[in-house]
């Protein structure tokens, strides 16, 4: 049983070339789950490894449909309705061309993510924060709890730094609190804000000062992490980018239910770049059912 904390948001994706100012822009809407925990569950569970979900959502039409997908994905969701805000949502913009996206985020219900919400961590084998988690002082002080709680149960500790947007506001923060991680997933632009280094090695370096598994996603360049004393670079497979949502969300759930089953850093690593990489290929965190 792996453990997700963190934020579920209804993604509202937009696939469209460049925008037309003060006028139409020709385009396609769709409405999926997603928020960075939300992904990470789903992923674990599509990987075969029992997981639960522990988050916020309003006390409306989205949160039920977030909590009902959840559990189609094969997640238990420990998720709370909160009166005082709406569900979280996400607009992300999608290049037709690159299939890079961007977005513009309203975290809604996931703010009143609290202490009292992490409950039950002792069955885990293993915990994973969202950074996202880490960005507001309600949400930070809930994160903390749950990491202290782990830690005294000898439960692995797994964290996503999330976005370079938030993070540049709170490194010092971040960096204090990575002291008992075990294994943490930032992306190439985290991993230069967090460290200063632009080579991915020396990045990489500096890192594992800091934790004992650091893996450092480089996007079409795969992965970049140690095993057996030595770097490893793994390169993903030839696909056809549609859009880059919930990639790094679908290595961290795939790397980690392969983990908890296999023990294997080198293996998990491989399953997690060709899960991340098929997850390019289609609209949205998550493949149609």
């Amino acid at each position: 049983m792996i453990t997700v904390i963190g934020d579920l948001t209804v993604d509202i994706l937009v696939q469209k070339a460049e925008t037309n100012i003060g006028t139409d822009t020709g385009g396609k809407i769709n409405c999926r789950p997603g928020g960075q925990a939300n992904n990470v569950a789903s992923f674990i569970s599509r990987e075969g490894v029992s997981c639960r979900l522990i988050g916020k959502v309003g006390n409306d039409l989205f949160g039920n449909y977030l909590i009902e997908e959840s559990k189609r994905q094969g997640v238990t969701p420990v998720v709370t309705k909160e009166d005082n805000d709406k569900t979280g949502s996400i607009v992300l913009m999608i290049d037709n061309d690159t299939g890079e996206r961007s977005m513009i985020t309203d975290r809604g219900a996931n703010l009143f993510l609290s202490e009292k919400d992490i409950q039950g961590l002792d069955s885990s084998e293993l915990v994973y924060l969202s950074g996202y988690s880490f960005f507001s002082e309600s949400t930070q002080k809930a994160v903390r709890k749950a990491k202290d709680m782990a830690l005294a149960a000898d439960i692995p500790v797994a964290l996503d730094p999330s976005s370079t947007y938030f993070l540049k506001d709170h490194k010092d923060a971040l960096l204090e609190f990575l002291d008992g991680v075990t294994f943490f997933f930032p992306n190439y632009e985290e991993g230069v804000l967090l460290t200063g280094e632009e080579n991915p090695r020396k990045i990489l370096m500096k890192l594992k000062q800091l934790v004992a598994v650091p893996i450092l996603k480089l996007g079409e360049k795969g992965c970049l992490f140690f095993y057996d004393g030595d770097f490893v670079e793994l390169s993903p497979p030839e696909v056809e980018v549609v859009d880059t949502t919930a990639a790094g969300d679908s290595f961290a759930g795939s790397f980690l239910a392969n983990y908890v089953r296999t023990k294997n850093i080198l293996e998990s690593a491989e399953r997690a770049v060709e899960v991340s990489s098929h997850t390019c290929t289609y609209v949205g965190a998550l493949p149609e059912k």
